[in-house]
């Protein structure tokens, strides 16, 4: 953590003296880095519900597609907290503009493929860029304070939602001129995405707040596990994350075998799945603030796995579209607080590198899970992904009472953290753009 502290002028002193310019308050740059992960997702809300007809069209079956998710989520895996380590290194701003730039290509490559081998490779930068995504939320944490924190995740979720709503409609409208097309939208609005960040985004991590050589390693897997306020948060995040990752095969496959739905259908559960993680996410700050954060992430993996659980047995569509809505807003509570309540124990210093372990921690939940469904589904029964995804979301709702009791016991400690992060980092601006209160 940075040493420093508010001065009279309004500026900061670092532990070795030097002051540190207070940053204008001026327009927030949220809005940016939000539309940053609008793109990502645009870009996994055109794809993924394309993904099984690309895959067909290939010559490709679940197994292959499991493969194909699987692929995204083990590049994110690895790339996330070197990323998050990179950003607390040489800012925010350099490497989410790296990343547009690899996302653009991705989808460039998507729109060309002409073999399974494409389809992999567009996946395989897809998830390299997707590694972004910790970087975001450290740019959040770096222009929230800890009671806006998870307000600021939630809108990450909101956006997130905005993709999943917004991607489905134009794979969905365009997917008649070709699955190309909606690959070359995917990838418009990616660069226009890196020229307003190049042209409008500033930097959100002062120098003197940043890693340097020669300083002690950043924290990485090893050590996320080592430190008790946040080890338990990120094996419920590796727990949810592996039942979670079963659903972009197991809910098109079931929606494909038992109702005949074709591109345009699909396309609309995910936009189902966005509407209602925009809502709950913009929600999800106030939500927070009343019931607690530990509490609605309980209810949300509660209702993850309920949905779970019951969909292989239903036969009506409106019940499908019920359960997948029960799910989305599940998956709306829980993803972003998790990583709120990690974001609030950890030193401004190492929002980048933490918040990338977290992330690391999700996708290596995730590689395994669409493996897995594929395998399962094809092999046992396609009520079988789902079971096991709701066997595992009941052990995340064990571990999320195993962090609500050990939040009691750490608030004081927390709250010193996070008045200390605050008070040595100046400049902060809330999630309206307001500057913080000295």
């Amino acid at each position: 953590m940075s040493g420093e502290a508010a001065s009279p002028a309004g500026g900061a002193t670092s532990i070795d003296g030097t002051k540190a310019e207070a940053r204008p308050a001026g327009r927030s740059p949220l809005l940016i880095v939000l539309f940053t992960v609008f793109v990502d997702l645009i870009g996994f809300g055109v794809v993924v519900p394309l993904l099984p007809f690309y895959n067909r069209s290939f010559g490709g079956g679940p197994a292959i597609l499991g493969l194909l998710i699987a692929s995204f989520f083990l590049m994110q895996f690895l790339l996330a907290p070197v990323l998050g380590r990179l950003s607390d290194r040489f800012g925010r701003r350099p490497v989410l503009l790296a990343t547009l730039c690899v996302t653009t290509a991705s989808h460039l490559i998507l729109a060309a493929a002409n073999s399974l081998a494409f389809l992999f490779l567009a996946r395989i930068l897809a998830g390299t860029a997707a590694g972004n995504l910790s970087v975001a939320r450290a740019y959040i944490a770096d222009r929230t304070r800890p009671e806006e924190r998870a307000r600021g995740m939630g809108l990450i979720g909101a956006a997130f939602g905005v993709g999943f709503a917004v991607g489905p409609v134009i794979g969905g409208t365009l997917v008649p001129f070709g699955l190309s097309a909606p690959a070359l939208a995917a990838a418009t609005l990616a660069a226009t995405n890196l020229v307003l960040a190049a042209i409008a985004l500033p930097e959100s991590l002062p120098p003197e707040l940043r890693t340097v050589r020669g300083a002690p390693k950043t924290a990485g897997l090893g050590e996320v596990l080592r430190r008790p306020s946040i080890r338990l948060l990120v094996l419920t995040f590796l727990v949810v994350s592996f039942a979670f990752s079963t659903v972009p095969v197991a809910f098109p496959s079931l929606g494909i075998e038992y109702f005949g739905f074709v591109e345009q259908q699909l396309a609309a559960i995910f936009v189902l799945i966005g509407a209602v993680q925009i809502v709950v996410g913009v929600m999800v700050g106030r939500l927070a603030k009343r019931a607690g954060e530990e509490r609605l992430v309980a209810f949300g993996i509660l209702a993850m796995g309920t949905a779970m659980a019951a969909t292989p047995w239903i036969r009506d569509v409106a019940a499908y579209v019920l359960l997948v809505g029960l799910f989305a807003m599940g998956v709306a509570l829980t993803m972003p607080l998790l990583l709120s309540l990690v974001s609030k124990r950890t030193p401004a210093r190492e929002q980048g590198s933490i918040l990338g372990a977290a992330q690391a921690f999700g996708s290596l939940g995730v590689v395994p899970g669409p493996l897995v469904a594929g395998f399962l589904y094809e092999q046992v029964s396609p009520a079988a992904p789902f079971l096991v995804s709701a066997v595992l979301m009941g052990a995340g709702f064990l571990m999320t009472l195993l962090v609500y009791r050990e939040s009691r016991r750490m608030t004081p400690t927390v709250a010193t953290i996070s008045a200390r992060s605050m008070r040595r980092s100046p400049g902060r601006d809330v999630i309206e753009g307001r500057p913080a209160r000295r």
